[in-house]
């Protein structure tokens, strides 16, 4: 156990039915629960985690096959990623709990809302378009498709686990996807770029993407979401420098839905612009 500003941090193995989570806790209060996205892990929200701990139980797992939780091969679709967090508040004896996630744990984030919402009492997503396909002029499609490009190569079957582990790769990888304004320490990513060189954690990476393109992709442009309605409260929050921003929009309007920017943040909205996007979390969680 450490302290943050005061404030207790542990850290605990949680045992799941479909392995084990590394889990971070802090705090007292509401529950909140921060997910992480690819390529990086809980440590993500290290920023955040000192105020937010000031007035809420903050928890935050590493998702399965990233960081220090267990990377074992089988499912890494988005839903098993999801039942892992349901099996997750049980352990922690949450009934409900405000959920907020970056890229994948933001798309985690969007389906525990609208699949679960007894179990969540708010939500907030970060740069991830929401499930549902949102209408698309002719002239965005051919520059969404090359957006999505870099999918295809780590879902590949060989050439997915050599990108992940080379050295550089992630690195530039979150350089490119940062607004112009950000300036990153070597230490940092590879902070993030490091545990994915384990050939466990790339092969996991893979599955994520390679599972997202072959089965969940085709649900969504099939329009499996478009009718979905959401009965919680939610805040997708983009980066105004984002590529997903250009390439894709501001997700619709929609009830219980508000839409905000971070100006001049690109993708990584926790790193590049932590004291905007803690503001707009404690403005929405209030």
């Amino acid at each position: 156990m450490d302290q943050i500003e005061g404030i207790a941090r542990t850290e605990r193995r949680v045992a799941l039915p479909r392995g084990g989570l590394h889990l971070v806790e802090a705090g007292a209060g509401p529950p909140i629960i921060l997910l992480h996205g690819w390529p990086q892990h809980g440590a993500m929200w290290d920023p955040l985690l000192g105020e937010l701990a000031r007035d809420h139980r903050v928890l935050i797992p590493d998702l399965r096959g990233f960081g220090n939780s267990d990377a074992l091969p089988g499912d890494y679709s988005k839903h098993a990623l999801a039942r892992d967090i349901l099996d997750l508040l049980d352990e922690s004896q949450i009934d409900e709990a405000t959920l907020v996630g970056h890229d994948w744990g933001g798309w985690i984030a969007w389906l525990l809302a609208l699949e679960h919402p007894q179990r969540v009492e708010g939500f907030v997503a970060l740069d991830i378009p929401p499930p549902w396909r949102e209408p698309a002029s002719p002239s965005r499609i051919p520059v969404q498709l090359l957006f999505g490009s870099y999918q295809y190569a780590i879902a590949s079957p060989w050439l997915g686990e050599r990108l992940v582990r080379s050295p550089g790769f992630v690195t530039r990888f979150i350089r490119a996807g940062s607004g112009r304004v950000m300036s990153w320490s070597d230490e940092r990513l590879d902070s993030y770029a490091r545990p994915l060189r384990e050939a466990a954690r790339a092969r996991a990476s893979v599955a994520l993407y390679r599972t997202f393109l072959v089965r969940e992709l085709p649900r969504i442009v099939r329009g499996a979401y478009t009718r979905s309605e959401l009965r919680v409260p939610g805040l997708a929050l983009m980066g105004g420098d984002s590529a997903i921003t250009r390439t894709f929009g501001l997700p619709a309007r929609r009830d219980l839905l508000e839409v905000e920017t971070v100006s001049r943040s690109g993708h990584f909205l926790v790193d590049e612009a932590p004291g905007a996007v803690l503001g707009h979390l404690q403005r929405f969680i209030s």
